[in-house]
Parts: structure tokens; C-alpha cells; sequence
């Protein structure tokens, strides 16, 4: 997770008590799924004026936005729409201050990412670039606006050896190898000293083949032209690419946000010009089927991406699996996170494993977490941990049915006085 400043740094602890309560964290909340897009609209404009002329928790929003990764686009649009008199100066200070950053850190990530694939078009080696760098230049068409941690390259299997060799040569260092190898699909990341540390991961597949049946030469054949500062690569097709950034949403349990803002913004970019015969006929045969619907339903519910019904009902999982994920993470959840992260990482794995497909790639999933996958005591311990995150899952579902229930009872006059 990427460090954020709290916001008891941000704000004085007397506009903490003037701006907290329900209210003001459920303001701070929809302020924050309004500014998950690069450009509002008219209507969500006028709303986001409405917001900010009430409570706001300031506090909470920015760490909700530091958490899901979107803090750029949170001072983006409060800017652009000229809303930034109506934010308190501290906390615009800070939104200002991660849109530089992130554009400062982008933009050296670009010109490095240009020398590297430069290097590998020189000796031959075919490359598609990954995530951030493609999707900050195609879709964002602003390197401010979308963080990105690292960078990423699929590269043919037989091009990994000259690969390595070369970044050993324009001064990236591998780390050392982990004892788990969580990620069997590239090699161990690469890191380069500059004004900060950059990280590289070279990839020869998407994704575990044990989990996932990404059809690598497939993707290699529909991959797309792209100039990359000048620099020739390939980027993989529009349908591919919302297939992987589908999926790889469900590997997280952090930064949701800025990868539905990714899939909110290629549908609103290949509008119309998308095969989802393709998409649909894909994600079952790539047995992602399940992480598709979840990530996308989640896009189009919570910030209103364009997502075709037709796609939903193809992509439906079974009744209990859809039951069991909603309960787990449902749009509460997703959107505040639950504060304890080891609690929200098994939340999260428990999730993912339900979005496989068959058995045995559920029990090959939770056996690559285990340390000792072969001793009783590592099962013991995780069956535990998944008694837990269903119990916790329950008592966030009966609290939250209670208290829409006790509100519900409330005197219309108190509820007015609860809410002002």
C-alpha cells in the first residue's frame, strides 16, 4: 500500500469533531466515487457543489482516496471544476500535492520505460508493455492522473535470458529471490536508483497457468501497435486488456478504486468498437468468468461505468457464488475498507478463491499461500482464518441491516437532526 499522509496531519483536530459524524463520512464517500473519473459530467458537477456546501469528513476522504490510489483524480476534479474555494486550504494542499507527485514520478517512469524498450527493439525483442504505463498514455492521456507503483513488459519466453542481461546493463538490479514465489509468471523485480527506486517486473505470462488460461500466443496475435515516448511497442487488444485489468482488480485488496476508474475509462474510450461476443466467449474460456461480472458490476454500481446488461447476464456466477462474494465485499466494503489489513487481505484471498472456477484450482490457489502447504498445521490455520472472515463478514451484514432498521424507525424529525 502506498504511504499516505493521515489525516490527523492534514486537518486541525477542531475541524475533525466540526466535520465528523455520518454525515460527513457518507458526503466524503460519494465525493470520493464522483472524482473516479477523468472527466464529470454536468449533472455530477452540480452535485459534487451541492456536497461541499455541507459536512464533509475531510479526514476520512483523504484517506479513503490515499487507500483506493486516487488521489490525483480527487484534486484533478475538485480543480477543474472550480470547486477548490470550497475545499478547506490544508486538505487541498494535500490533494495538490499528490497530483505533482504523481506526475513528477510518472513521467521519469515513462522516459525509463522508453529506454528500456529502445534497448529491446535494438536486439530484436518483441515486447507488449503492462497496466500503468499503457493505461496512464491511452486512456488517461494525463501522467498526473493515475499512480502507478511500477512498470511492466510481457516479453516472448525465449527472449528472457538477453532480456535480463540488457537491464543488467542500462543499471537495473534483480532482487534477491523470494523463498515463496507468489507470482510464478515473471521474473523477480528488477530495481534501478534514480531520485526514487524504480521497479521493473518481466513478464513471460499473464498469469499462473495453474490459475488462469491466458492464452499467451493468442494475446501476442491481437496485440496492437503503440509509440510509447516515441517508442515503438505493442499494447494488448482493447478486449484483452479489460479481461486482465478485470482480473488482475481481484488480485488487490488495495487501490479498487483506481482500477475500476481503468475499466470505467476503456469502455468510455473503445465505446462501440468493443467484440463482446469475444469478451464473453473469453473470460468463460479463460475461466475468469466470475472475476469479470465482479469487477465491471462493481464499475458500472459504484461509478457508473458503461457496462452493457447483455455482458452481466452472460458473465452471471452461479446464485451461491454471487451470494457468498457480495457478502464478503460488498459495495460498503469495497468502498471503506475494513481497518484491520490482515483481516482485509484474507477477506480479500477468500474472495479470489471463490472467483475460481474449479476446485482444484481453488485448493492450488490456497496451497501456493501456505508456507508449509503440505504440514495439517497450515491448513488448520488457514480454515481458521476462513471461519473468521465469514463470521466478521456476517456481523458487518447484521449491523448494517440493524441500523438501517433502528434509522428507519427514527422519528422523521430526528432523522432530519441526524443528518444535518
Amino acid at each position: 500500500m502506498k504511504q499516505h499522509v493521515p489525516h490527523e496531519q492534514t486537518l486541525s483536530q477542531r475541524d475533525r469533531r466540526d466535520r465528523s459524524g455520518v454525515a460527513g463520512r457518507r458526503t466524503a464517500k460519494e465525493i470520493l466515487l464522483l472524482c473516479t473519473t477523468v472527466s464529470m459530467s454536468p449533472g455530477d458537477k452540480e452535485r459534487l457543489c451541492q456536497i461541499l456546501n455541507g459536512p464533509v469528513d475531510w479526514g476520512y476522504l483523504l484517506d479513503l482516496a490515499a487507500f483506493h490510489g486516487i488521489i490525483p483524480l480527487v484534486s484533478h476534479n475538485i480543480v477543474a471544476s472550480g470547486l477548490s474555494p470550497q475545499v478547506p486550504q490544508l486538505c487541498l494542499d494535500h490533494l495538490k500535492r499528490g497530483y505533482s507527485r504523481t506526475l513528477y514520478r510518472n513521467v521519469i517512469l515513462a522516459h525509463e520505460l522508453a529506454d528500456v524498450l529502445s534497448t529491446f527493439n535494438q536486439h530484436g525483442i518483441d515486447t507488449i508493455s503492462l497496466k500503468g504505463a499503457v493505461l496512464t498514455d491511452v486512456l488517461y492521456g494525463n501522467p498526473g492522473l493515475r499512480p502507478m507503483a511500477d512498470t511492466d513488459i510481457l516479453v516472448h519466453p525465449k527472449d528472457i535470458s538477453l532480456a535480463k542481461a540488457l537491464l543488467g546493463e542500462l543499471g537495473y538490479e534483480q532482487t534477491a529471490p523470494r523463498q515463496r514465489r507468489e507470482h510464478p509468471f515473471h521474473e523477480e523485480p528488477f530495481c534501478k536508483k534514480t531520485s526514487f527506486m524504480l521497479f521493473l517486473e518481466l513478464h513471460w505470462r499473464l498469469d499462473d497457468n495453474k490459475l488462469v488460461a491466458f492464452p499467451e500466443n493468442e494475446i501476442w496475435r491481437r496485440a496492437q501497435p503503440l509509440w510509447l515516448q516515441e517508442v515503438p511497442t505493442l499494447m494488448m487488444s482493447p478486449e484483452d486488456n479489460l479481461l486482465f485489468i478485470a482480473n488482475h482488480l481481484t488480485k488487490h485488496d488495495t487501490e479498487l478504486l483506481k482500477f475500476l476508474a481503468d475499466i470505467a475509462q476503456l469502455l468510455k474510450k473503445y465505446d462501440g468498437a468493443l467484440d463482446w461476443d469475444y469478451i464473453v466467449e473469453s473470460a468463460h474460456s479463460w475461466q475468469i468468468a466470475p472475476a469479470v461480472y465482479f469487477s465491471v458490476r462493481r464499475a458500472r454500481d459504484l461509478i457508473g461505468a458503461s457496462v452493457p446488461l447483455h455482458l452481466l447476464e452472460a458473465l452471471r456466477p452461479e446464485v451461491w457464488r454471487w451470494w457468498l462474494l457480495d457478502l464478503l465485499i460488498d459495495q460498503e466494503s469495497f468502498v471503506s475498507p475494513i481497518k484491520w489489513s490482515r483481516l482485509r487481505g484474507e477477506t480479500s484471498t477468500l474472495a479470489r478463491c471463490l472467483m475460481m472456477r474449479r476446485p482444484r484450482q481453488m485448493l492450488a490457489f490456497l496451497s501456493r499461500l501456505n508456507h508449509e502447504s503440505g504440514k495439517r498445521g497450515a491448513w488448520m490455520r488457514r480454515g481458521l482464518w476462513i471461519m473468521l472472515v465469514f463470521v466478521t463478514a456476517l456481523g458487518r451484514r447484521l449491523t448494517r441491516v440493524g441500523a438501517k432498521l433502528r434509522f428507519s424507525f427514527l422519528p422523521q424529525r430526528l432523522q432530519k437532526e441526524n443528518l444535518s
